[in-house]
C-alpha cells in the first residue's frame, strides 16, 4: 500500500510538472535575430495553442498556456506574418528543448500575402529511397522553383515509413522558395512509438505539429491529422477529441468573414467515421474547400449543406503516382501512372477565381488528358487484342460535371459518355509488365490495377466511318473549376 501511495505521488508530480504553464511574447522580429529586442513591436490578439486550448496574446503581446503531454505548443500564424523558416518550413512551434524552460518568445516576420495567389497542392510524395527524392526533385521542385506561389502543401505520406528521408525531401521542396506547410499521413507514423498517442512524434520532430492552423491573406487554413492509430500498424480515418476541441476553440476566436476556409488532411473526407461532425463545425463559413490525398487516384466530390454552398473536396492524387513503380523514362523516373490513369503530378489552385489546374509532371501545362485509340500493328501486336470499337479520353481534372466532346473532322462535335471502368493507359502498361517486357530492368513492379477511373469518357467508333487516317480532337469543359482543355490524336482506321 505504501508503494502504491508513493507511485501515485510520483505520477501526480510528473503530471503537475507537465502541466506547468509556458509563457512568453509574440513579436515582430525586425532584425531577424530570433530574439526580442527592446523596441520591436509586440503583437496583441495572436492565437497560441497547445493542441487543444487556445489563448490570445494580450496588449503587451504576452501569452500563457499549459503544456499537454504528447502535444506541441504552436502559434496560429496571423495574416501578413510568418515564422522563421528552415527549408521554407515555418517554425511555428516551441522546440522540444525549450519546453522545459517554461518560457518561449515567438518571433514573426512581416510577409506579403495578396488575396490573389497560386497554391501548389501535392498528393502523396511517398519516397522510400533517396532515388525517389531525386525523382520528386525533377518532377516538382524543378518545375515550381522560382514560380510566384503563395505556399506549397504536401498532403501526407511524405515518405514510405522512412523518416531518414525527411531532411533531403524537405531540403528539395524548400528550394521552391515558397512556404511549405506539411500534412501528416498514415505512412508518416512512428509505429515503434512507446504509446499510440506518440505516433506523430517523429513527424513532429521534422515538420512541427501534426495538426495546426494558419491565416494566409484573406483565407483560413486548417491542417488536420485524420490518421487515428490502431494497434500494430492499423489506423482509421478519424479525428481525436483534442483536435475537435482545438477546431471548436479556433473557430470561436477567429473571424467569420474569410474569403475561403481550406481544410488540408491526408485521408479523404468520405473515408472518415466522423465526417459529418467535422463538416458541421464549419456551417457558418460560406466557402469551404477540402484537399486530401491517400488514394493514389484523384477525383472531386461535393458535400451538400443546408444553408451554405456545398463543400468542395479535391482528392489530389499522388506526386509519386503508383508508388514510383513501372519502367523508367530517359531521365530515370518511373512511369508510375496512377491507378485511375492519371499521369503523376500536382495541382495548382488559383485563389483569385477559385479554379484548379492539374499539372502532369514533365508535360506541358495544357496536357490535360490522355486519348486511347484502337491499334492494329504488324510487328508488336500486344495491343491488337484491346478494344477496337471505342475511343477513350481520360480527363485528369474531370468530374461528374465535365462536358467532354469529340470531333472526327474538326468541325462537327458529339458528346462522349462518362464510363466507369479501368483506365486503358494503366491496363496497357500492366499488360506489358505481365508479358515480361521489363524483366531485365531494375524497377519496382506495378501492382495489379483494380481501381476504376472517375474521370474516363468513351465513344463507340461510328460504324460508317470510312477507312483512313483521322486527326481526332477531344475537348473538355467545366466552368466551375476552370477546366477548358483540348487534346488530339491520330486514328488509323481500317
Amino acid at each position: 500500500m505504501k508503494n502504491l501511495v508513493v507511485l501515485i505521488s510520483i505520477i501526480a508530480f510528473i503530471n503537475t510538472s507537465l502541466a506547468k504553464p509556458i509563457k512568453g511574447k509574440v513579436y515582430v522580429d525586425e532584425n531577424r535575430n530570433q530574439q526580442w529586442d527592446k523596441g520591436e513591436k509586440l503583437l496583441a490578439g495572436v492565437l497560441v495553442s497547445n493542441g487543444k486550448d487556445i489563448v490570445k496574446t494580450n496588449d503587451k503581446g504576452e501569452y500563457k498556456i499549459s503544456y499537454i503531454d504528447g502535444n506541441q505548443i504552436f502559434i496560429i500564424k496571423p495574416t501578413q506574418y510568418i515564422s522563421p523558416m528552415v527549408d521554407h518550413r515555418p517554425q511555428n512551434y516551441i522546440p522540444e528543448n525549450a519546453v522545459g524552460t517554461g518560457s518561449y518568445n515567438f518571433p514573426l516576420y512581416t510577409h506579403n500575402e495578396p488575396q490573389d495567389m497560386t497554391v501548389a497542392i501535392l498528393g502523396d510524395t511517398q519516397v522510400k529511397y533517396i532515388d525517389d527524392v531525386h525523382h520528386m526533385s525533377k518532377l516538382v521542385t524543378d518545375e515550381l522553383a522560382g514560380k510566384d506561389l503563395g505556399y506549397v502543401i504536401p498532403l501526407g505520406d511524405i515518405t514510405f515509413d522512412k523518416s531518414n528521408l525527411h531532411e533531403p525531401l524537405a531540403e528539395s521542396l524548400g528550394l521552391i522558395g515558397a512556404p511549405v506547410f506539411y500534412v501528416m499521413g498514415n505512412h508518416d507514423q512512428d509505429y515503434n512509438a512507446e504509446k499510440i498517442s506518440y505516433r506523430d512524434n517523429t513527424f513532429e520532430s521534422s515538420f512541427g505539429p501534426s495538426y495546426y492552423a494558419f491565416e494566409f491573406g484573406t483565407e483560413l487554413a486548417v491542417v488536420l491529422n485524420n490518421i487515428y492509430p490502431q494497434e500494430n500498424k492499423g489506423y482509421k480515418g478519424k479525428l481525436d477529441d483534442d483536435q475537435f476541441t482545438f477546431i471548436e476553440n479556433l473557430l470561436s476566436q477567429v473571424k467569420s468573414n474569410y474569403s475561403h476556409v481550406r481544410i488540408f488532411m491526408h485521408m479523404p473526407l468520405e473515408q472518415m467515421e466522423d465526417k459529418d461532425r467535422l463538416i458541421q463545425l464549419f456551417d457558418k463559413y460560406e466557402h469551404v474547400m477540402v484537399a486530401t490525398g491517400h488514394t493514389h487516384t484523384q477525383y472531386q466530390k461535393y458535400f451538400d449543406r443546408a444553408e451554405q454552398e456545398p463543400i468542395h473536396e479535391l482528392v489530389a492524387g499522388a506526386v509519386c503516382g503508383s508508388w514510383w513503380s513501372g519502367p523508367h523514362d530517359e531521365r530515370g523516373i518511373p512511369l508510375a501512372i496512377m491507378n485511375d490513369g492519371t499521369l503523376k503530378g500536382y495541382w495548382l489552385l488559383n485563389t483569385s477565381n477559385e479554379t484548379f489546374q492539374y499539372k502532369a509532371s514533365g508535360k506541358p501545362a495544357d496536357y490535360q488528358m490522355s486519348i486511347t485509340l484502337p491499334e492494329n500493328n504488324d510487328w508488336d501486336t500486344v495491343f491488337n487484342s484491346f478494344e477496337k470499337e471505342y475511343i477513350y479520353a481520360n480527363v485528369f481534372a474531370g468530374s461528374e460535371n465535365t462536358k467532354v466532346e469529340i470531333s472526327f473532322d474538326g468541325k462537327n462535335w458529339q458528346p462522349m459518355h462518362k464510363f466507369e471502368g479501368m483506365a486503358p493507359l494503366v491496363t496497357k502498361a500492366y499488360t506489358l509488365q505481365q508479358n515480361g517486357r521489363y524483366d531485365s530492368d531494375k524497377i519496382s513492379k506495378m501492382w495489379e490495377p483494380k481501381d476504376k477511373s472517375d474521370h474516363l469518357w468513351r465513344i463507340e467508333i461510328p460504324a460508317d466511318l470510312e477507312p483512313g487516317s483521322y486527326l481526332i480532337k477531344v475537348r473538355a469543359k467545366e466552368g466551375k473549376l476552370g477546366l477548358d482543355a483540348t487534346g488530339q490524336s491520330v486514328l488509323d482506321w481500317e
